[in-house]
């Protein structure tokens, strides 16, 4: 009698799992189907994303070897006339200031001499 009301207490525990256990088996089966979609539509999309992307990095590419060329263009410009301006400038402030030295050297010794 004592195993015959351990196996009905057994059936109704089990009876009530299983019951409990179906909304759970249900929501697991819907995200399995969600997730299957999903994976799908993945598959899909991601050669073409995968392109893009490369496509986009090609391109980037490109455009920051045309911004180094660019620059060195630029500063070998920069280079050509800041040769071309820096001698003849110094040339000159050196001419200048050796003028301005002999006229102060003239005016103060003509007005020594007074």
């Amino acid at each position: 009698m004592v195993w015959e009301v351990a196996l009905v207490v057994l059936l109704l525990v089990l009876s009530v799992f299983v019951l409990l256990a179906i909304p759970t088996v249900l929501n697991i089966n819907r995200a399995v189907k969600k997730l299957s979609q999903t994976l799908e539509t993945l598959n899909k999309d991601l050669p073409d994303i995968l392109y893009d992307v490369s496509e986009i990095t090609y391109q980037t590419s490109k455009a920051t070897e045309h911004i180094n060329d660019a620059i060195e263009d630029i500063t070998e410009i920069e280079r050509k006339i800041s040769k071309e301006i820096k001698q003849p400038i110094v040339e000159t402030a050196a001419a200048l200031a050796g003028f301005l030295q002999a006229a102060q050297t003239f005016i103060s010794f003509f007005l020594k001499k007074k």
